[in-house]
C-alpha cells in the first residue's frame, strides 16, 4: 500500500463571517483560487470546530489541537512557546513571559503599549537588557527579541511558579501593574516579588539607556519599560514522531507558532523575507516547502501562513482577499514544483472575522485532498457557504488521525 507524503496548510485566522463589503460574501468566497479549487474535485470538504463548538480558540491551542494534543491536558499558557519560537531554549520549570516593549512616563503610567510599534533598535536593547540585568535575588534572567514592539523574558530557577498575575494593564493612562501570587504558595509570592523588582531594573535601564535618548532625539517614543503577560511555566510535550510516527518539517515567520513547532520537535525554518506579517515573502516560503517535499526525511510538512489573521485584526478586507490569493498562488508553485503525489489538507487555526476584528468562535473551513480513490464531496468552491454541504464536521483533535489514515500510515486500532 503506497504511503503519501502529507502538506498541512494553515492560513491564521481564514475563517469568516459575511461582510457587507463585499456584498454579504467572505473574503475566501471573494478571492480568485483557482489551484484550491482544483483540488476539490478529489476532495473531503468540511467545517472544523478547532477546539469544540462556540469555543474562541487562541492560536496556540488551535494548533495544538490540530497536531493532535489535546489543550485541555497539556496547555500551559503562551509564554513558553513565544520564548521557543524567539531562540530560548527551556528546561522543565522555566517561567516566560510574552512582553511589549512599551513606553511609560516617570509616574510607570502607560503612554503606549507599544512604543510605536516598530522598533529597529530591538536587538539593541535586547543585548543591553541581557548585559545588564544578569539574576534577580538569584534568578537567572534572559531577554530575547520577538517580532516588531515584542520580546519574551525568561526566568531559570528554584521554587518558581507561574500562578502570578500580569504586569500589563492592557490600556494606555494606567500604571503598569504590580504582579501578584494568585495563590498561597511561597513559590507564587517569591516569583511575583522577583518581577516586580525585575521591572523596575528593567525601567531602569532602558529609562538611561543610550539608543532611547537617541530614539527622543528622533522623535521616536522610548522603548524604556516591558510589559510582561502570558506567564507560563515550561513543560515538555509529547513529540510528534513518537504519536504519529511522522517526520515533520514546519516553515513559519511566526515565534508562537515556531514555539509549538520546536515542543513538538519539528524542524522549523524561517525563510529570508518571511515577516509574520501581511509583507511576508510568499515565494520564498513555497520554494522552503517545496525542498522539504523533494527530501526523502519528512513525511509530513507543515506552512503556516499568518498574513490573513494579520488583515483580520487590522479589519482589512482587502488584504484578506489578497493574503488569501497569494497562497492560492503558493500552492500552485508547490503542485508545479513537487510532481509526487501527495495528501494536502488546507484549513485555518480559526475564525477572526474582519468586522470583529477579534478571534471567534465559529467553525472553520477544512478540505482535505487525497490524490485517488477517494469519494469527494460534490463541493463546486472551498469557502465558509460551501463548507457546510461538505462531509466533514470535526474537531481539531480529529485533524491528524485523518491525515494519517488518508496517507495510508495509520495504525490499526484494536486486533
Amino acid at each position: 500500500m503506497k504511503k503519501y507524503k502529507i502538506l498541512l496548510i494553515i492560513a491564521d485566522g481564514l475563517g469568516d463571517r459575511q461582510v457587507r463589503s463585499l456584498n454579504n460574501k467572505t473574503p475566501l468566497e471573494t478571492a480568485d483560487k483557482p489551484n484550491i479549487k482544483s483540488l476539490l474535485k478529489s476532495s473531503l470538504v468540511g467545517l472544523m470546530d478547532p477546539i469544540s463548538p462556540g469555543i474562541i480558540p487562541g492560536s496556540d491551542t488551535s494548533h495544538m489541537a490540530i497536531f493532535g494534543i489535546d489543550p485541555h491536558k497539556y496547555y500551559r499558557g503562551r509564554g513558553s512557546f513565544e520564548a521557543l519560537g524567539s531562540g530560548a531554549e527551556l528546561t522543565e520549570g522555566d517561567i516566560s513571559f510574552r512582553g511589549n516593549f512599551a513606553t511609560v512616563d516617570n509616574e510607570m503610567r502607560v503612554v503606549d503599549r507599544r512604543a510605536g510599534r516598530k522598533i529597529d533598535e530591538a536587538e539593541q536593547l535586547i543585548n543591553e537588557l541581557n548585559s545588564k540585568i544578569g539574576e534577580i535575588d538569584g534568578v537567572k534572567v534572559r531577554f530575547y527579541k520577538g517580532t516588531e514592539h515584542r520580546v519574551s523574558v525568561v526566568l531559570s530557577g528554584d521554587n518558581l511558579s507561574d500562578k502570578i498575575s500580569d504586569t500589563d494593564p492592557h490600556e494606555t493612562g494606567l500604571k503598569i501593574k504590580e504582579s501578584k501570587p494568585l495563590d498561597n504558595s511561597p513559590a507564587s509570592s517569591r516569583t511575583a516579588e522577583i518581577v516586580n523588582k525585575l521591572s523596575k531594573k528593567i525601567y531602569e535601564v532602558l529609562s538611561t539607556s543610550e539608543i532611547n535618548k537617541l530614539r527622543l532625539s528622533e522623535n521616536k517614543l522610548p522603548a524604556n519599560i516591558i510589559l510582561l503577560r502570558g506567564v507560563a511555566v515550561h513543560r515538555e510535550l509529547p513529540k510528534i514522531k513518537d504519536y504519529t510516527g511522522l517526520t515533520t518539517a514546519a516553515v513559519t515567520a511566526t515565534p508562537l507558532i515556531k514555539g509549538i513547532c520546536r515542543s513538538l520537535g519539528m524542524e522549523t525554518i524561517t525563510p529570508p523575507g518571511a515577516t509574520g506579517g501581511i509583507d511576508t515573502n510568499y515565494d520564498a516560503k513555497a520554494n522552503e516547502v517545496i525542498n522539504f517535499l523533494k527530501s526523502d526525511k519528512y513525511d509530513l510538512v507543515f506552512l503556516h501562513i499568518k498574513a490573513t489573521d494579520a488583515a483580520s485584526h487590522d479589519g482589512d478586507v482587502t488584504e484578506k482577499v489578497k493574503a488569501i490569493e497569494k497562497i492560492d498562488n503558493m500552492v500552485g508553485k508547490i503542485l508545479d514544483n513537487y510532481s509526487s503525489e501527495i495528501v494536502i489538507a488546507f484549513t485555518g487555526d480559526h475564525a477572526t472575522p474582519v468586522e470583529l476584528k477579534e478571534h471567534s468562535g465559529d467553525p472553520v473551513p477544512i478540505m482535505i485532498y487525497v490524490p485517488e480513490n477517494i469519494i469527494a464531496d460534490d463541493i463546486k468552491d472551498f469557502n465558509e457557504r460551501e463548507a457546510k454541504k461538505g462531509s466533514l464536521k470535526i474537531m481539531g483533535i480529529n485533524v491528524m488521525n485523518l491525515l494519517l489514515n488518508y496517507s495510508n500510515r495509520a495504525s490499526k486500532y484494536g486486533a
